[in-house]
């Protein structure tokens, strides 16, 4: 089964590093926990229903976490970066071939996206989702390039997805405003 716990430890160390956004996804790539940092980058998790906290039903589907995705823009490429994702559900569901939520979720987007069901269905194999550069476009302060590593768990099939910008880059200045104001965007009073 798809375990959803989050040790102790990593949220300890996630909690520590409150300057970078960070989101805990379990195997099957549903986020689990997130920082205030995460949030204020790509839009407060909490506003959506738990089973739409998946980043293969945003990518995929047509629920309300597809609509609350901000755009993100990949610089492999939103092919490459959609078959990764499928590429990690085909392996979750080889390691936990009797787990229903896990199986409902692939039969959903198999049933609902063409996209999803070509990627799912091609014979050829694709990386598992790693580290790459991506721009999001964020409401409040435009685009931000950001290097979004991809960090497993041993020992508890989690990923710690981290988004840092290069040191004194506009980019870093957009997402320290942003940790700052929490996303929220400052009124300027006459």
């Amino acid at each position: 089964m798809v375990s959803s716990h989050v040790p102790p430890g990593v949220q300890r160390l996630a909690a520590r590093l409150s300057t970078v956004p960070i989101g805990v996804f379990a195997a099957d790539w549903s986020l689990v926990w997130w920082n205030a940092t995460w949030s204020a980058l790509h839009g407060d998790p909490a506003a959506l229903p738990a089973d739409e906290r998946n980043l293969a039903r945003a990518l995929f589907g047509d629920g309300a976490g597809h609509a609350a995705m901000r755009p993100v823009r990949s610089e492999r490429g939103q092919e490459a970066f959609e078959a990764s994702i499928v590429a990690d559900l085909k392996d979750a569901v080889s390691r936990y071939p009797g787990d229903t939520g896990l199986g409902r979720l692939v039969r959903g987007l198999r049933d609902t996206s063409a996209v999803f069901a070509r990627h799912w269905d091609t014979g050829t194999a694709a990386a598992r989702h790693a580290s790459e550069r991506k721009t999001v476009r964020h409401p409040e302060v435009g685009d931000i390039l950001l290097d979004c590593d991809v960090l497993v768990v041993p020992g508890a099939d989690l990923r710690m997805v981290t988004s840092t910008a290069a040191t004194g880059s506009g980019d870093a200045g957009k997402l320290d405003l942003l940790r700052v104001t929490r996303g929220r965007t400052a009124t300027v009073l006459p």
